[in-house]
């Protein structure tokens, strides 16, 4: 079914619409379109708040890879029209498939953008460790997300390290702030220059408290906060080792910080991040309360890079929020329209314990290959089309 799902999602785009990569990615036509765009984020007048996270879009690769990952992007969003705002957890674009050309990056972003755009949705980004490796950079890339009236995207202080640090306010009906959703940069990769992937650094940590105590002192009270971010925390692989949690693994563990910088325990010390949701491992979609703080994967959504496993379809995890009292409802949509509300339950097994992050010195990668599939792929990517 998902193969006969997929050839008619192909033949509706490219022979019924020949030139979808170029329906609704006009940014000029799109900007009159949506020029009163609201951008202060409120719960509705039932105290619902609700979010698509769309993860690892890889845009970037092939034109049919992208073609499918508009469908399954713009399926979501029909699916889901009540959606408040869409965060995109990084790795949009994949950098290392950039032909060398300027603008390629800006045209890559312009497609990506189209289904929220033509479904009239608002968005908010972090950025991955792939997305800066054609023609922008991270502080450019942000610039231009920021120039379409539907994106709430905002530059981060320019002394901390990366781009996308930043947060975003979701007030009641009266004004007041209910629940506040952090963005964190987590970089590329080799926190620290320790090698293993990238991490969110001391100084953005300290950002991080300022606007926490500032907001507690204003409002005196602890508001309850969301954080976004691309590459997990070591907290993750954690909670997969000893922890139950709901969904699966099926990744080379979990591609985690190469250095535990401390963002857990300023959750922790401040107290009002309950929730935190990133991307990055292709092929793990699992979530779970990890002492206090709900620790949770995306779905995979693009069909650029590798996975996800042959079984899973692509998709988005969907939080739906309530202002009072605070709680949050996750679910995951797939593109077929479909939804799984409770992923199959998961206890942990010694056989299954990770001894580190994935790449980072001890690394025992379970595949016998001495990488990461994420790594792995990269490379093979750039391997086949050097030779073209």
């Amino acid at each position: 079914m998902t193969s006969l799902y997929l050839l008619g999602s192909l033949f509706l785009l490219f022979i019924l619409c020949p030139n979808y990569e170029a329906i609704n990615v006009s940014k000029n036509n799109i900007r009159v379109a949506n020029e009163n765009v609201d951008k202060d984020l409120v719960f509705n007048s039932n105290g619902q708040f609700k979010i698509v996270q769309f993860t690892d879009l890889h845009y970037g690769e092939t034109v049919y890879y992208d073609a499918f990952s508009a469908n399954a992007q713009n399926q979501v969003l029909i699916a889901e029209p009540d959606a408040d705002l869409v965060v995109l957890t990084g790795d949009c674009v994949s950098g290392y498939a950039w032909n060398g050309s300027a603008g390629w990056l800006a045209s890559k972003w312009d497609h990506m953008v189209s289904p929220m755009l033509a479904n009239n949705k608002r968005w908010a980004m972090t950025l991955g460790n792939h997305d800066d490796e054609a023609d922008l950079d991270r502080q450019q890339i942000v610039e231009y997300d920021s120039s379409f009236n539907l994106s709430l995207t905002q530059q981060g202080p320019n002394d901390l390290h990366g781009a996308t640090n930043y947060w975003l306010p979701i007030n009641d009906q009266n004004g007041e702030p209910q629940t506040i959703l952090y963005f964190f940069d987590s970089n590329d990769d080799n926190c620290q220059n320790i090698t293993g992937w990238g991490c969110v650094y001391p100084d953005q940590i300290e950002w991080y408290r300022g606007v926490s105590l500032s907001l507690q002192a204003k409002y005196n009270r602890i508001i309850p906060a969301i954080a976004f971010m691309h590459i997990p925390i070591p907290e993750y692989m954690d909670m997969w080792n000893f922890y139950p949690v709901n969904g699966s693994l099926y990744d080379t563990g979990v591609c985690c910080f190469s250095v535990n910088t401390g963002l857990y325990a300023a959750f922790k010390e401040m107290g009002d991040v309950v929730s935190m949701h990133v991307g990055h491992d292709h092929d793990n979609d699992f979530i779970g309360n990890y002492n206090g703080v709900q620790l949770g994967y995306g779905r995979k959504s693009g069909y650029g890079g590798y996975g996800p496993p042959p079984s899973w379809k692509h998709g988005a995890r969907v939080l739906e929020i309530t202002a009072n009292p605070f709680s949050i409802s996750t679910y995951l949509r797939y593109e077929d329209g479909s939804s799984e509300t409770q992923a199959p339950y998961h206890l942990p097994q010694a056989k299954e314990q990770y001894n580190t992050c994935c790449d980072t010195y001890g690394f025992v990668n379970v595949t016998g290959n001495p990488i990461s599939n994420c790594k792995l792929y990269e490379q093979n990517f750039k391997s086949i089309h050097s030779k073209h």
